[in-house]
């Protein structure tokens, strides 16, 4: 009777924590922001100062070729409004994107184009 209690409590807890885990992973979110970095140095000031970019910060990537930032952040601690706030007391003016692509919608454009190719291309027989 004590091994049957104990394997209920050990299956409930792990329900619990699995539960739990899959909660954390829905309020990450990614932004990409458009920035007024010039150089390494915009570059290296930013990720110098990651906490000023407020809390639940995950990830910072910056891009200054393609004059981006890159934020991974917890939704329920952080918002873009208060990335840009964050940026900007590092006298970086930035602005987030209209939509940050993200690998799995990247995939989707992908095949999506691979399918209306492969629908509207025509039979093309062999040289004889």
């Amino acid at each position: 009777m004590k091994k049957l209690l104990l394997l209920a409590l050990v299956m409930t807890l792990s329900i619990t924590m699995s539960v739990a885990r899959d909660k954390k992973v829905d309020n990450v979110k990614t932004t990409t922001f458009v920035a007024d970095i010039h150089c390494e140095n915009c570059s290296i000031k930013v990720m110098n100062n990651v906490p000023a970019l407020g809390k639940g910060i995950k990830d910072v990537a910056v891009d200054v070729a393609q004059k981006t930032i890159t934020v991974t952040y917890d939704a329920t601690k952080n918002n873009d409004d208060n990335i840009v706030k964050g940026l900007k007391s590092l006298n970086v003016n930035a602005k987030p994107t209209s939509r940050a692509a993200t690998p799995r919608a990247d995939a989707r454009k992908k095949m999506n184009v691979l399918t209306s190719l492969s629908n509207n291309s025509q039979h093309v027989s062999p040289l004889p």
